[in-house]
């Protein structure tokens, strides 16, 4: 959401622009990702976090985002005049580990299972809605009491319509032989993050397939696709929660332009605040695959606000005939400390950053007979 009141607003937008999509969650965005937010003034910080997300909830729904978010699973396309699968087979096989594909080549359907694990991920998109403001000093004063963490990175995962933001300008770059600006080295952020998720299960989808469904070159492609668009508001979104997040000091290493700074901060910012999000709530939480189990090593690491602490449960998937998922846990690890990634935006250019740890590695707590391709979820 943007702020063009506000100061740094158009860097802060322009940054946000560049921020990929976290590696572990697909790319769903719709067209639009920057929405201006709706001015709120005169309330108190837990009013202020009440009226943004009714705010951001009524401008999702009425540009009927749930039911955008469905027509591109359906990957719909003006040139064949139908929908497809063909979205969710591919996501369908890039979810699977080693161990779903061996179950799949030895089953009778054999990839197909794979292929319709895909579907149950519709029921997993998310919309995540961050508010990121310049911590001037009346954003302190309106923020900071709810802000749960002092800091430190879709859908999957920003598509908003209404207040659209213009396509801004090239970026101006500052040599650091000629000073980084004072208010630039010292900026931070705080962002709020607004978790919402489409509201898909099996009637839903039983009654997108037998009012809308149609294959390309049907008779009745053209009158059911409109009969879609009508009901595009027919598919819902749901409001989960939201956390908030203080960007704190950032450090220089790595920065040579004001837009590196800009970036770098709100990069850092918003993976923080998804960490939080996915403390919070366990339907998102990312499954993080062993890569070894000896060591034992997953790709994850400081991004993920992953500490000496953390726990993580190991967990063996299998799907049945009828292509439905299920987890089991088989034991528990922690990260072993000296030997967590810090795979932080930038990292590399941090005085402490180690290159030869390309993964985190962990200590077994609980557990035994561990496989690659096992699937790490974090504990509470």
């Amino acid at each position: 959401m943007n702020h063009p009141e506000q100061r740094f607003s158009d860097e802060i937008v322009r940054a946000f622009k560049e921020i990929p999509i976290p590696e572990r969650y697909n790319n769903h965005n719709l067209k639009f990702t920057v929405m201006n937010a709706p001015v709120i003034e005169e309330l108190t910080k837990e009013e202020l976090e009440g009226a943004y997300k009714d705010a951001i909830w009524n401008m999702l729904n009425r540009n009927k985002i749930g039911g955008r978010l469905v027509e591109k699973w359906f990957n719909y396309s003006s040139r064949t005049k139908g929908f497809d699968l063909s979205l969710v087979k591919e996501r369908g096989i890039y979810d699977a580990s080693v161990f779903d594909i061996d179950i799949a080549l030895n089953s009778v359907r054999r990839m197909a299972l794979l292929e319709d694990a895909g579907e149950e991920l519709i029921s997993y998109t998310y919309i995540l809605v961050n508010d990121i403001r310049y911590a001037d000093k009346t954003t302190q004063r309106n923020l900071q009491g709810i802000a749960t963490t002092a800091g430190l990175f879709a859908s999957l995962l920003i598509p908003g319509v209404g207040g659209v933001v213009a396509t801004t300008a090239a970026r101006t770059l500052y040599p650091v032989a000629l000073r980084i600006n004072d208010l630039v080295v010292g900026f931070k952020v705080y962002v709020t993050s607004y978790l919402f998720r489409l509201d898909w299960n099996k009637d839903i989808a039983n009654f997108f397939y037998s009012q809308f469904w149609f294959e390309p070159g049907a008779s009745d492609s053209l009158e059911k696709y409109h009969s879609f668009k009508k009901n595009l508001s027919a598919f819902k979104i749901r409001y989960l929660g939201c956390a908030t997040i203080y960007s704190g000091d950032t450090s220089l290493a790595g920065v040579e332009y004001e837009s590196d700074m800009f970036k770098k901060v709100c990069t850092r910012a918003i993976d923080l605040s998804i960490s939080e999000l996915q403390k919070q709530f366990d339907e998102f939480k990312v499954f993080s695959p062993l890569v070894s189990t000896d060591p034992f090593v997953s790709y994850i690491g400081l991004k993920e606000g992953i500490t000496e602490n953390s726990k993580f449960e190991v967990l063996e998937i299998s799907i049945d005939e009828n292509g439905k998922t299920s987890y089991s846990r088989k034991g528990v690890l922690k990260p072993i400390k000296g030997k967590i990634w810090d795979n932080r935006y930038m990292a590399e250019f941090e005085e402490n950053y180690d290159s030869s740890i390309t993964g985190t590695s962990f200590e077994v707590i609980s557990g035994s007979d561990f496989y690659p391709g096992m699937l790490l979820r974090e504990m509470d």
